[in-house]
């Protein structure tokens, strides 16, 4: 599988130099911008990454699952974070360990919906699997989605449906698009899409009413700086005046305070991980001052905890090793 050996590759050969930044326009004066800052909880996860992290709106609490850890571990654990310290949840069933899965959270059916990853044999997973709160159940649906790693997943709220595009598959990638209306899949087929990718990242903009697709490394090895908005029924590229550089496997969640999606890190095209921050307005990117914000990395887990008003970002890698620590962006 020469992609995922691309993907693997990516993570270990480090050693360009980073790539000059163009000059990019300054927020506007009437939008505050947020700070970075690590917290240190009592009880912390294992230093991971590749894990996936999204925010429960029915319970009020993030939930992050799974990773791969130092040494090559792969993980299985549940963490709940409350907004002050994380907590490993003790679930009858849950899914085998992972990595490079997806999740989000399905606002319809008020569960996270997980899907695939890869295992501890060697396997790309295709399995579908939905936390309640206290518990994961295996979903069943009657149609699946091809097996995958590295895809990405939000939730749209205005079609009140997940949807999860691309991705690494066997034998080659597809630029695929499906979604999940809380018990089945259904492969979409829009007449505009981007190219096959992984390591890309989504998220929902509220305020403009469709997904935010940004990045990623498509199928030539190209890692790539566009931006595409999916409205519920087919994509579209968009050309913003300002864009963040080429990146793989970053993260991006929405401010609900703000309006605003907000994108963190990744890996450069030549492997460098990035530690800058930039925001989407619904029609340009802008990037934020550099305050305290976390280690340059690269396939960390973030998302947006809505009820203390900040994204809360875990983990990750970069050249030196793997990260264990938290920060919130408030």
């Amino acid at each position: 599988m020469k992609h995922l050996t691309l993907s693997l590759a990516f993570l270990l050969v480090l050693t360009a130099p980073l790539a000059t930044q163009a000059q990019i326009p300054a927020p506007p004066a009437n939008i505050p911008m947020p700070n970075w800052a690590e917290v240190f909880p009592g009880t912390n996860p294992s230093a991971r990454a590749m894990a996936a992290m999204v925010y429960d709106a029915a319970a009020g609490k993030a939930v992050m699952f799974a990773g791969l850890g130092p040494n090559g571990n792969i993980l299985s654990g549940t963490f709940l974070w409350n907004g002050h310290n994380w907590t490993q949840e003790q679930p009858k069933t849950h899914p085998s360990p992972r990595y490079w899965h997806s999740m989000a959270y399905d606002g319809g059916a008020k569960n996270v919906v997980l899907f695939g990853g890869f295992d501890s044999h060697d396997n790309l997973l295709n399995d579908t699997w939905v936390w309640n709160g206290s518990n994961w159940k295996q979903e069943h649906p009657k149609t699946v989605p091809p097996a995958r790693i590295a895809s990405a997943m939000a939730y749209d709220s205005s079609d009140n449906k997940v949807v999860m595009f691309s991705g690494e598959q066997h034998p080659e990638p597809i630029a695929d698009t499906w979604v999940w209306n809380g018990s089945n899949w259904t492969h979409e087929h829009p007449s505009l899409a981007p190219e096959a990718r992984q390591g890309h990242a989504m998220a929902y903009d509220a305020a403009k009413g469709n997904v935010v697709l940004f990045g990623g490394v498509a199928s030539d090895g190209t890692v790539e700086s566009d931006t595409w908005l999916w409205n519920g029924s087919n994509w579209s590229l968009f050309k913003p005046a300002h864009s963040p550089s080429p990146r793989s496997f970053h993260t991006m969640a929405y401010d609900s305070v703000r309006g605003q999606v907000v994108l963190f890190g990744g890996g450069d095209p030549f492997g460098n991980p990035l530690g800058d921050t930039w925001v989407w307005t619904g029609s340009d990117w802008i990037q934020t001052a550099d305050t305290g914000q976390p280690t340059p990395r690269f396939s960390q887990a973030m998302t947006y905890d809505s009820s203390h008003g900040e994204l809360v970002l875990f983990g990750g890698a970069n050249t030196a090793g793997y990260f264990g620590d938290t920060f919130v962006w408030k």
